[in-house]
């Protein structure tokens, strides 16, 4: 009966000795009991198999959720790579494109800009295909002369801009007049610099503002920058040279009305002499009295 009871006593014990649970007097009193039981060593052998058992299982388990999880880790590295990589492309083709060539042109640009001291510009506006105006432009060491000329009311005008003073010379069919004006406000620069931005972030957003294309004008390659307004419908092209990133041509169309402003541009630096500037004879011109 002891034995009997001593073997359940033992059994009992198993679990907790095989989690190393039980004290050192508990252990050694089960392994005495062990040694001399074949039916409890039985059962120690069985316990101890399905706990190897087990813990095969569960480590099976655990490396199929590793590599799982590695699976899926390395799906989503993938996956941010490609998002990036996109990124990076869409950047490059586009934003990232226009500000490479919005800094090209500004560069070149700059190279004439250092030569405006001296230069001759000429605008001629068209409205659909018809020849309204004529602007001539001249720069010669601080002095600038303008000539309008209004080809469908036959007026010309031309302003000689001085430090102090604006001469305006008016030729119409009524006659010439002369107007003096004190200058008022601070004189355009020769060229302007339509690429001007103080920091990167600007010359970011206007890549963002416009779409940028290729063209030509007379058979000059032209890089056309595209831009639309809601309000009226209106979209701008604008065309500069690719070699100079001067503005050959811009171009403002309404889709609505199937109107076209043209405005086409040359220029010649280092030509303009002292006789171009050279006023003409006022005694021609009636003085306009200024109260």
């Amino acid at each position: 009966m002891k034995e009997k009871n001593d073997c359940k006593i033992v059994q009992d014990l198993l679990p907790n000795y095989i989690d190393k649970l039980t004290s050192k007097e508990t252990n050694a009193y089960i392994e005495e009991h062990i040694n001399g039981c074949k039916e409890c060593k039985k059962i120690l052998d069985a316990m101890q198999k399905d706990i190897q058992l087990q813990e095969k299982k569960l480590e099976k388990k655990k490396v199929k959720y590793i590599k799982k999880y590695n699976h899926k880790l390395r799906i989503l590295k993938t996956t941010l790579l490609s998002i990036i990589l996109i990124l990076v492309v869409l950047f490059v083709a586009f934003p990232g494109r226009k500000m490479v060539i919005i800094k090209s042109l500004e560069d070149k640009f700059q190279v004439y800009e250092q030569q405006a001291n001296n230069v001759y510009i000429k605008a001629l506006e068209y409205d659909d295909s018809n020849l309204q105006l004529t602007y001539e432009n001249y720069y010669k060491d601080n002095m600038t002369k303008y000539v309008l000329t209004n080809l469908e009311a036959d007026i010309k005008v031309t302003q000689y801009v001085y430090p102090n003073e604006i001469k305006e010379f008016i030729e119409e069919p009524e006659g010439k007049r002369l107007n003096i004006e004190p200058r008022k406000n601070a004189e355009l620069p020769a060229l302007m610099n339509y690429f001007y931005n103080d920091s990167l972030i600007g010359t970011f957003f206007m890549s963002m503002d416009y779409k940028i294309t290729t063209g030509d004008v007379n058979g000059k390659e032209c890089y056309v920058f595209s831009r639309k307004y809601v309000k009226p419908e209106t979209k701008i092209d604008i065309y500069i040279e690719k070699d100079t990133g001067l503005v050959l041509q811009s171009a403002q169309i309404e889709p609505t009305k199937g109107d076209i402003d043209l405005t086409q541009y040359e220029y010649s630096f280092g030509t303009v002499t002292d006789e171009d500037i050279q006023e003409p004879d006022v005694t021609e011109y009636t003085l306009i009295e200024n109260n």
